[in-house]
């Protein structure tokens, strides 16, 4: 009973983040979502491509066993090839996909070892971890980004409107 509040929270959390990052994304026209700070640095719109592309890898593929599709560097690469429609529409897409696994997981899948898989090349190395290890990582990564959007989207919007109602 205690994993199906687990499993029900992740979906509670990674929903909300969706829906903070679908506002950001309404307040912006298309060319400052891919706006960078400095050439460094990522726009809102490879953030959204990267948030895509890891839940997808995390969730769809090693946890479901959907095929492996994955091109990490160019979710980092990519510079306004996406219209905000579009980009919210690949979140979701993923989101719903990940729903479909999520919900369909057992107590007993809990500590069920699953591998995160890179291919050859790709400069980071495939490990494994448990479901719970990766559902929580999943969860903290889509939250950090998220604030990174929400961030740069207050700084890039006109006005001084408070994207999520806070005083900070």
């Amino acid at each position: 009973m205690a994993l199906h509040l687990f499993y029900k929270q992740t979906l509670l959390l990674l929903d909300t983040e969706l829906d903070r990052i679908k506002k950001a994304l309404d307040r912006l026209p298309q060319e400052l979502a891919w706006k960078k700070g400095r050439e460094s640095t990522n726009s809102i719109g490879n953030l959204c491509l990267h948030l895509a592309g890891n839940e997808y890898q995390n969730v769809v593929s090693a946890i479901g066993g959907k095929p492996f599709v994955r091109e990490r560097s160019a979710e980092f690469l990519a510079e306004g090839t996406h219209t905000n429609e579009e980009l919210y529409a690949s979140l979701s897409q993923v989101r719903e996909q990940s729903r479909q696994v999520i919900e369909r997981l057992s107590d007993e899948d809990f500590h069920r070892v699953v591998t995160i898989a890179y291919p050859p090349g790709a400069g980071i190395e495939s490990y494994q971890k448990t479901i719970l290890e990766i559902l929580y990582h999943t969860t903290s990564h889509y939250s950090y980004h998220t604030g990174q959007i929400v961030y740069m989207t207050r700084l890039l919007q006109d006005g001084d409107e408070r994207l999520l109602r806070w005083k900070h």
